[in-house]
C-alpha cells in the first residue's frame, strides 16, 4: 500500500514556481490562438493581445507578490502579500485598460475583452490543476 502511495506522489510532481508554470501554460495556449486570428483579421488579434497582455502582466505580478513567503511561521506575511497583491494586481489591470483605450488605435473592443476573458478562464484551469497537484502531493 505505501509503494502505491510512493508512485502516486512520484506522478503528481508538486509544482516548485507557481509564476513560471502559469506563465508556460498561457503561452503555450495564447500563442497558437494569436497565429489563428492572426489569418482571419490582424487587427482582432491585436485587440485580443491586448487583452491577453491586459491580464497576464498584473496576474504574475500578483502571482510573484503573493508566494514569496512560505512555512507556517510566515502565516501573517502570506496574508498580507495576498491581499496587497491583489489590490495590486487590480490597480495594474485598471491602468493597463486606461492605457491600451488610450494609446491603442485601432482597437476591436470584442477582441480585446475576448483576450481578457479568455485569460481568466485559462487561470481559473490552472489555479484547479496547480491545487489538484498539491493535493495529490499531500496524500
Amino acid at each position: 500500500m505505501t509503494n502505491n502511495s510512493t508512485e502516486n506522489k512520484q506522478k503528481a510532481k508538486a509544482i516548485k514556481s507557481p509564476l513560471k508554470y502559469t506563465l508556460a501554460v498561457q503561452l503555450l495556449v495564447v500563442s497558437p490562438a494569436l497565429v489563428v486570428l492572426n489569418a482571419f483579421d490582424p487587427l482582432w488579434m491585436q485587440s485580443f493581445f491586448w487583452g491577453v497582455l491586459i491580464f497576464s502582466l498584473p496576474n504574475a505580478y500578483f502571482t510573484w507578490y503573493a508566494f514569496r513567503y512560505r512555512g507556517a511561521k510566515y502565516s501573517q506575511w502570506i496574508a498580507r502579500s495576498f491581499y496587497q497583491g491583489e489590490m495590486g494586481k487590480h490597480m495594474l489591470a485598471a491602468v493597463g485598460f486606461a492605457l491600451v483605450f488610450r494609446f491603442v488605435a485601432p482597437l476591436h473592443l470584442p477582441g480585446l475583452i475576448a483576450g481578457f476573458c479568455s485569460l481568466v478562464l485559462l487561470q481559473w484551469f490552472i489555479a484547479w490543476q496547480i491545487a489538484d497537484r498539491f493535493e495529490q502531493t499531500q496524500t
